[in-house]
């Protein structure tokens, strides 16, 4: 019934879906860091070498790289973007490991909740803009006759 598209298409669509899907999931632990006063050094939406970047005034490296399967913010006391803790930035203040531990169980939770309220908005925007979908037999329910 349906052609498959093409595998170029699936090439282009899988960066261009998971791009933005990561730069989301980062943003709501940056930001939720932030927030918390735990400075972040480095924002990247990918892994590899740096292809574009930029520092702003805060100090953060944000930052494109090569390879777009993810991205991470590494806060200050991690060794490396796998956020291994620097042992002897326990102390500093600023350090994601100085945060009580309720503040660092919000910042790591909140890349997948961010996640889910895009989600959501995004669902509710399609339901504001077409309305519900109403099917048209019971038997075929896979099938969306109308939107009411």
């Amino acid at each position: 019934m349906f052609e498959s598209p093409p595998f170029w298409m699936y090439i282009i669509g899988f960066p261009l879906l998971l791009g933005p899907l990561v730069t989301v999931h980062e943003l709501g632990h940056y930001l939720v860091g932030r927030w918390f006063g735990v400075h972040a050094e480095a924002f990247s939406v990918g892994f590899g070498s740096e292809i574009f970047g930029w520092t702003d005034k805060r100090g953060t490296r944000w930052k494109l790289s090569a390879l777009p399967l993810g991205g991470y913010v590494q806060f200050k006391g991690d060794m490396n973007p796998a956020s291994v803790p620097d042992p002897n930035a326990r102390s500093e203040e600023g350090a994601f490991q100085s945060a009580a531990l309720w503040k660092r169980a919000l910042i790591v939770a909140a890349g997948p909740v961010t996640n889910l309220v895009v989600a959501i908005a995004i669902y509710a925007g399609f339901f504001a803009v077409l309305g519900n979908p109403v099917v048209d037999d019971d038997e075929a329910s896979t099938k969306v006759a109308a939107f009411a």
